[in-house]
């Protein structure tokens, strides 16, 4: 019956489609929960977090765009992020304890309003053109990790490539994207430090 994320996000958000919602949520439920229990190291923090951003989903699935294909992936995942790093701001999330990999950004003041001024889509366009100067393996192998959340690992048997092989193309990728991002912010080191903090959440960097 629906045939692409953006059915699914118009029936949850004009029609309040608890059937479109199960759908979305089966095909992107264990992605997010694992999305977030490799970012925070604690999986019960994570099924907090995710069960947390269900509840913020069902009354603001037009917050969730999609690409041209219909597809909503890497928005919900960015979307998501977004929603994470929020919910470890609150009491909540302390509670449970302080040793995960994001704790630190709940100290850095004004960290909020950088990442609301990083318009995803900005972000995106500029990744691929980015990945446009690169060989066809290269784009692949970083899509691979990025993209699909893929590990070097699995990648690298994907690909039929050691692991050392897949780790420089990706590199290779990246300290292009690093440069570039500085123009989001501008060049001062210790904002840059915390654009490259941000980016490791929204898996530019794993």
């Amino acid at each position: 019956m629906y045939r692409s994320d953006q059915d699914l996000l118009l029936a949850i958000y004009d029609n309040k489609d608890e059937k479109a919602f199960k759908v979305f949520y089966d095909r992107y439920a264990k992605l997010l929960l694992n999305w977030a229990t490799k970012r925070t190291g604690n999986r019960d923090l994570a099924e907090d977090i995710v069960q947390n951003f269900w509840v913020i989903f069902w009354s603001k699935s037009h917050a969730i765009k999609t690409d041209d294909f219909g597809v909503s992936r890497t928005y919900l995942i960015h979307y998501f992020t977004y929603r994470m790093l929020d919910y470890l701001r609150t009491s909540a999330s302390k509670f449970l304890g302080s040793e995960f990999v994001l704790e630190s950004m709940a100290n850095e003041d004004g960290y909020l309003h950088i990442i609301e001024d990083i318009q995803v889509k900005d972000m995106l366009d500029m990744i691929d053109r980015v990945l446009i100067d690169f060989p066809t393996l290269t784009q692949d192998i970083f899509k691979s990790i990025w993209e699909h959340n893929l590990s070097v690992k699995d990648t690298s048997k994907s690909f039929g490539v050691s692991e050392k092989v897949v780790r420089t193309h990706y590199k290779k990728v990246l300290s292009v994207i690093q440069d570039q991002t500085k123009t989001f912010i501008g060049t001062q080191s210790k904002s840059f430090k915390l654009f490259l903090e941000i980016i490791i959440l929204v898996g530019l960097l794993k």
